[in-house]
């Protein structure tokens, strides 16, 4: 008696069943199916090369295992006895997800599926059969990924859209759970932030003087400092001052950089300065940057800690600097900057004013985290070159979301980087080395612009969209996240590492 498969409608209701032979004729009839991604300790994929014996796909390489739930099967059991069938796997199967797709194969047939995702862990013996099997092996997901970008004629489609379904959700869950743990030192260390502020603040000005660290924020600086401390068999007890007094000086910097660009939002709410106006802001300022030094005075290593708060803070101003002989116009009252400002940069030149301007408090954070820790020395090095690597990572991404982000999501206005006539943003510096003579010069002269319209950073945006600009971008940021993950191997492997090799992908992943 020939299989019949469950025929549905697009919410996944039966409305019937039907033989397999017609589902798979012409366009196919919309019915069930599930897809099997297996998993050994070592987080590898058990994938399969179908049999050349298979109507559909023959010889194409698939998960785990690929079929259809029979009437009166719920997804998980239909996978489970299809395990048994085609690799005499026994393997209990949890349901995570399900998409709906069509796909043709040449001119014998298709498939047009609501395809449920089953996950498992597997790591016992696998004797295929081979009518349905013609070989298998274990690989891991980003070899995998690769494997399917070179050579996409290889995978069948459930396959490929399967593991990008997969890869989704995995980097949403690790995303979450980030958040979490981020979230849970960011309330270890926010009453050791409101205490420093506070203190010697009279108390009408204390709310004008907190507003700046109650706009919000990750406070990814701080968590960078704890779990360095942990990494290296610190206490959170001792390291927690410091941290605090990173987060101050990050956004006692904030601060500054606002008035200096005249930026009036960030993180979807008013600039310090745009609400109280310039001269609370520098007074504000001014409380930060004393804050820091409490904070320093108040950890285990004073002195060091007090030397590095002072080294970064210098740095910064730097980098800060050169970002401003970037701007193309602007500050025409400002002698300094008219005289010395670039008319070009190299990529040698953004990477020297990141390096600065937004690496410096990263290495910091890290370097505080060691120090406090009493690491070695050869400790310290893997992980300066760890932050180093994550530092520029982390503005390249800031750089893509000026660009290509989301407002609400990034909390700032999008373009504005186009409006503060910047060259320092790695996005215009691929989109300038790609244009044209006369799209480039057109480009420029938006950017040398005494006033900036929308209508001109409309205009910017749609010179950018014609490049690369933004997949130059982010292959560099990735060559930097591999970086600092790679000097993680020369780190105590436990579960701080992996955290930080957590934050290093979500630092490119990220919308925020």
């Amino acid at each position: 008696m020939a299989e019949r498969l469950l025929i549905v409608d697009e919410n996944d209701k039966i409305v019937g069943t039907e033989t397999k032979e017609k589902c798979h004729e012409r366009k196919g009839i919309l019915h069930r199916a599930f897809t099997v991604f297996l998993f050994n300790d070592k987080g590898q994929l058990l994938i399969q090369k179908r049999s050349k014996l298979k109507k559909l796909w023959p010889g194409y390489w698939e998960n785990s295992c690929s079929s259809h739930p029979l009437k009166g099967e719920s997804y998980v059991r239909a996978g489970e006895r299809r395990l048994k069938e085609e690799l005499r796997i026994s393997c209990r199967l949890k349901f995570l997800d399900k998409f709906q797709y069509q796909a043709f194969y040449k001119n014998v047939g298709s498939e047009n599926e609501i395809c449920a995702i089953l996950i498992g862990k597997y790591n016992g013996k696998i004797k295929p059969n081979p009518k349905e099997v013609a070989a298998w092996k274990w690989i891991g997901l980003e070899e995998l990924e690769k494997e399917i970008e070179k050579n996409p004629q290889k995978y069948t489609p459930w396959l490929k859209i399967g593991l990008k379904k997969l890869m989704s959700l995995r980097k949403e869950k690790q995303g979450l759970e980030l958040k979490s743990i981020l979230n849970k030192y960011s309330k270890l260390v926010e009453p050791v932030i409101e205490k420093i502020l506070n203190s010697y603040v009279d108390k009408k000005h204390q709310k004008i003087v907190r507003y700046q660290i109650l706009t919000g924020g990750k406070r990814l600086r701080p968590a960078l400092a704890i779990i360095c401390c942990q990494l290296l068999g610190g206490k959170v007890k001792d390291v927690l001052p410091a941290a605090a007094g990173l987060e101050i000086l990050h956004n006692y910097s904030l601060i500054i950089d606002d008035m200096i660009n005249n930026s009036n939002l960030r993180r979807e709410k008013p600039t310090c300065w745009f609400k109280f106006g310039r001269s609370i802001a520098e007074c504000v300022a001014v409380d930060y940057s004393a804050a820091v030094f409490q904070a320093a005075n108040r950890s285990k290593y004073p002195v060091e800690i007090s030397e590095i708060f002072a080294k970064t803070t210098k740095t910064i101003v730097d980098g800060e600097i050169l970002d401003i002989l970037f701007e193309q116009s602007e500050r025409e009252n400002e002698k300094y900057v008219i005289e010395n400002r670039y008319n070009e940069i190299t990529e040698k030149d953004y990477l020297g004013m990141v390096s600065k301007k937004t690496t410096a408090l990263i290495e910091a954070c890290c370097e505080i985290g060691a120090i406090v820790a009493g690491a070695k020395e050869s400790e310290r090095r893997a992980l300066k070159n760890y932050d180093f690597n994550l530092g520029i990572a982390f503005q390249i991404k800031d750089d893509i979301l000026d660009i290509f982000g989301k407002e609400k999501e990034f909390g700032k206005k999008i373009g504005k980087d186009i409006e503060e006539r910047k060259l320092g943003n790695i996005v215009i510096f691929y989109t300038l080395k790609e244009l044209s003579r006369k799209e480039k010069e057109k480009f420029l002269a938006i950017l040398r612009k005494s006033k900036i319209k929308n209508k001109d950073i409309k205009e910017g945006l749609k010179l950018i969209n014609k490049t690369k600009s933004k997949e130059k971008s982010f292959l560099l940021g990735e060559r930097y996240i591999k970086e600092a993950k790679e000097s993680l191997k020369n780190l105590p492997q436990n579960k701080w590492n992996k955290l930080l090799a957590e934050i290093a992908n979500f630092v490119l992943e990220r919308n925020e």
